[in-house]
């Protein structure tokens, strides 16, 4: 049989039993009891799962497990126990604020974009110090905003060191 073929057979294949992952956390259940699509998430030793019945179609399954997904998802987030990195401090951050630092002659604010490092740093000597700390702080801000819809560090929303 020839490579063509044995991959259009494979792909043709449909297991009775099992699972088959839709994207992450999203999975399409054919058991012999039941049919659904399963959401599945695991945090701290917590599993979350629920099944969504094809009854109404695997559209509204699939649309209703996103948004269920997506619900659980934000709840983690906002949980106390998520170790939120924007939230956490590094050993050695000694501005106080995630993305803000401090080089020889300016406070630059840093973040990740599209996969792009992007600096925007400020100069001591042009700005003062108060000055260029505040606006890299505010740099590091605007970013949080856009990205993220809102700003995460305490110490940002209210400018201080």
């Amino acid at each position: 049989m020839s490579a063509t073929k044995q991959a259009k057979v494979k792909s043709n294949k449909v297991p009775e039993k099992g699972s088959t992952r839709i994207e992450r956390g999203i999975y399409r259940v054919n058991y012999p009891s039941h049919k659904g699509i399963r959401v599945y998430m695991k945090f701290k030793d917590t599993e979350y799962q629920k099944v969504f019945s094809l009854g109404g179609g695997e559209r509204k399954a699939l649309a209703a497990a996103r948004r269920w997904r997506k619900e659980r998802l934000r709840e983690i987030q906002n949980s106390p126990e998520a170790q939120n990195p924007l939230k956490k401090l590094m050993k050695n951050n000694t501005s106080g604020i995630t993305g803000v630092r401090r080089g020889k002659t300016a406070w630059s604010a840093t973040w990740v974009e599209n996969g792009k490092q992007i600096h925007r740093s400020f100069a001591v000597e042009k700005f003062g110090e108060d000055e260029a700390f505040r606006l890299a702080c505010q740099a590091r801000a605007e970013f949080e905003k856009r990205m993220y819809g809102q700003v995460f560090q305490d110490a940002l929303k209210s400018n201080e060191r």
